[in-house]
């Protein structure tokens, strides 16, 4: 079962199946977030530039860990309803 659950989870990734679900209201939000974070970036020195990208690459791996764990309860959880 957890081949098939890493599989789908693969799947979806690959097909990018979250921007699917997004909708423009989220997308409008989340620009104007982007340019305020592009400006804020521009006015670090290089070493909180770097000490920034590790702090937020450690935060992309739990999110993704993260991602994969709702993944797989949500599915388990549809296969559980389905054999009712």
């Amino acid at each position: 079962m957890e081949g098939f659950l890493h599989a789908l989870y693969e799947y979806a990734q690959e097909k990018h199946v979250p921007s699917y679900l997004e909708t423009w209201e989220y997308r409008r939000a989340t620009c104007d977030l982007e340019e305020d974070w592009t400006a804020f970036r521009s006015t670090l020195t290089a070493e909180q530039e770097q000490r920034l990208k590790a702090l937020l690459d450690r935060e992309r791996n739990a999110a993704c860990l993260e991602d994969q764990a709702i993944f797989s309860c949500g599915l388990s959880m549809g296969v559980g309803l389905g054999r009712l």
